[in-house]
């Protein structure tokens, strides 16, 4: 049952979301670590979120993944995992994730609903809008933002850390706009709302390399805010590498999306820690 739970909510991908919670603790703290019971409590409520999010998109989504090849096998719509189960792994993954937000500080806790907004409904605009893939975008930004009040114990969040959100909004939107691309027929013929699906693969494609742009755009503005050194720009230039190798179209869509995107966010993720 513990193997079928992580599978379900596919927690080794949680470990590629830690360098941008990292990157916004080491802003919040000053360009320094904080102790390691914050990031300890960064990282438990990470994956409590990740987990709530992760369990409540699979149970609203189960009767459309049944009709999507690509997603059939899924442990709620092939059967292997039951709807109350799913339900008792949300509540947890919110248990944890509050429990951490109350021992991180008082702010952490205050501020603990605001992700779980777009956490419970990203996977709900998919049947109103084609913009769905900014959804996903926003419940990652929202990660840096936090790490950096758990490291800092205030809400005076500084230009820096919202650049670098920035970042991690338009990578991901335009990642999940790439991933999208293996759902076109899928979703035109169940409703489902996606960029690919009214635009076409080239034209989605586009709007993906807008929103990369943007976000390559961010990342440059924070090393040059930095004057950054050449550790930063080597680093930046690997990160350029990944978002490119989005777009070679003899790389299957799947492998453009995971694991390139992935490395694509941890590089540009980390490089502002060799200012």
């Amino acid at each position: 049952m513990v193997s079928k739970i992580l599978r379900f909510i596919k927690i080794e991908h949680t470990a590629f979301s830690l360098p941008l919670l990292f990157t916004g603790a080491w802003m919040g703290a000053g360009h320094a670590w904080p102790s390691p019971g914050v990031l300890v409590g960064i990282i438990a409520a990470a994956v409590g979120a990740r987990t709530f999010g992760m369990a409540c998109n699979r149970i609203f989504d189960r009767r459309i993944d049944a009709r999507n090849p690509r997603t059939a096998g899924r442990e709620l719509p092939s059967g292997a995992m039951g709807v109350g189960t799913a339900l008792a792994v949300a509540l947890g993954g919110l248990v944890v994730y509050l429990t951490a937000c109350a021992l991180l500080n008082r702010w952490c806790l205050i501020l603990s609903p605001v992700p779980l907004v777009p956490l419970l409904g990203y996977s709900l605009l998919k049947r109103f809008t084609a913009l769905c893939h900014f959804g996903i975008g926003l419940c990652l930004a929202l990660a840096p933002l936090g790490a950096f009040v758990a490291a800092a114990g205030h809400v005076d969040l500084t230009a820096e850390v919202w650049i670098f959100s920035a970042y991690v909004f338009f990578w991901l939107s335009g990642a999940d706009i790439i991933y999208a691309l293996l759902d076109i027929e899928s979703d035109r013929r169940t409703g489902i709302h996606s960029i690919p699906a009214a635009l076409g693969a080239r034209r989605a494609q586009i709007v993906a390399a807008g929103s990369h742009l943007i976000s390559l755009s961010a990342l440059m503005l924070l090393l040059f805010l930095a004057r950054a050194g050449w550790p930063a720009m080597l680093s930046m230039a690997v990160t350029l590498l990944f978002f490119g190798a989005m777009y070679l179209p003899w790389i299957p869509i799947s492998k453009r999306f995971f694991p390139i995107s992935t490395l694509a966010g941890v590089a540009g993720a980390i490089t502002p820690l060799f200012v």
